[in-house]
């Protein structure tokens, strides 16, 4: 497959998933069915067809497709997860308890999949079972929301009130503004004839947004080259929590864009100050200020960067960058060729962004070689 095609095969399931976050099933659809035009065979794309039909409620032809591709791939757990939720969704309890315990076998540490099975034994009633799953899944992952939620809303339903509100005070410990258990929260305190506590905590879930929604729902608008949309979204999330560093950073990247750069450079610098251990908000805190042509400022922020990863490609090109434009010739070739020496994972940084990063980078070393050469 050429490089072209892999681009755009790329793109598109970004686009996908970020119509798809965003609620818009339909774009979704339209995106990875152009995916399939460009290779039809493509497990991972009709993969994440499936995982449209079912956001979007299509959960026979999710099911119908899924099922066809559990007889062409030999890595099974997140295909046999999803079979079972699908199953789930649609009240088929057997079968999904069978396809979970499929995916168990091949990982029996899946958090995905004991979740799925806690989520199976609850609906069958089996509470003791549900509250295993549940508990194995937290000793793999203690902070994991959805596990503790389920948890607090099983022991309501037991009537043990108090061990309910041990499980969503946890997760208010780190998602203080989530809607969804400051209700259930206020429901047990009412239980108990607590009725100042549930009235404080059912006035919370009313009174503001849940944050990580609207950073998730911002980061979706960027990617799809709504900037302005995104940059209000975030602001939403941050009236909540004022002290969300990555929502910062995100804003911060989004205002860059849009060419506000005083606005994008409070945005990073609030980020930074928050969460000091962001290398990126420390990266594109510099590229900033470079913008705005505060060259000696952005090179402590690189610094700052290289500081929290020696192997950070983009601080050592960026760096590099100031360091040319501050007539610093001999330095900044240095730390262009030791930006190519760090070439990142697959997971950090695609493919198409190194290999940009690279060509500016050697484009680079061949300006300072003749200049220097002089």
């Amino acid at each position: 497959m050429s490089s072209s095609i892999k681009s755009q095969l790329n793109s598109l399931k970004i686009e996908a998933n970020s119509y798809k976050k965003l609620g818009d099933y339909s774009k979704a659809e339209k995106c990875i069915l152009k995916g399939l035009e460009l290779k039809p065979e493509d497990n991972s794309f009709n993969h994440e067809l499936a995982k449209v039909f079912f956001k979007g409620k299509k959960y026979d032809r999710c099911l119908e497709l899924l099922l066809t591709l559990s007889k062409k791939v030999k890595r099974r757990q997140i295909l046999f997860k999803d079979i079972a939720m699908c199953y789930y969704k649609m009240n088929k309890l057997a079968e999904s308890l069978e396809a979970v315990q499929v995916s168990l076998t091949e990982n029996p540490d899946n958090i995905s999949s004991l979740y799925v099975e806690g989520l199976i034994y609850k609906e069958l009633g089996n509470f003791s079972k549900s509250v295993s799953s549940f508990t194995k899944l937290l000793s793999l992952d203690s902070n994991n929301r959805d596990a503790l939620y389920q948890l607090g809303k099983i022991n309501h339903q037991k009537g043990k009130y108090r061990e309910a509100l041990e499980s969503f005070d946890k997760v208010l410990d780190f998602r203080p503004r989530d809607n969804e258990v400051l209700k259930a929260k206020g429901i047990s305190h009412d239980e108990l004839e607590e009725y100042k506590e549930a009235s404080e905590a059912l006035m919370k879930s009313v009174d503001v947004d849940d944050e990580i929604v609207f950073n998730d729902r911002g980061v979706a608008l960027s990617r799809l080259g709504y900037n302005h949309k995104a940059i209000d979204s975030y602001r939403r999330a941050l009236s909540s929590n004022p002290k969300y560093s990555i929502c910062w950073f995100n804003l911060g990247k989004a205002l860059f864009r849009v060419g506000d750069l005083k606005e994008a450079l409070t945005a990073f610098q609030t980020s930074t100050e928050l969460n000091p251990n962001n290398r990126s908000a420390w990266n594109n805190r510099g590229v900033t200020l470079r913008q705005l042509n505060r060259l000696e400022e952005s090179l402590d922020c690189y610094e700052r960067a290289l500081a929290l990863k020696k192997e950070y490609a983009w601080a050592w090109h960026n760096k590099g960058y100031a360091l040319e434009l501050l007539d610093r010739p001999r330095e900044a070739l240095v730390s262009y060729e030791t930006a190519l020496n760090y070439k990142p994972s697959s997971s950090e940084h695609g493919g198409a962004e190194w290999e940009k990063l690279k060509k500016d980078t050697e484009d680079a070393i061949d300006r300072l070689n003749k200049v220097i050469g002089e």
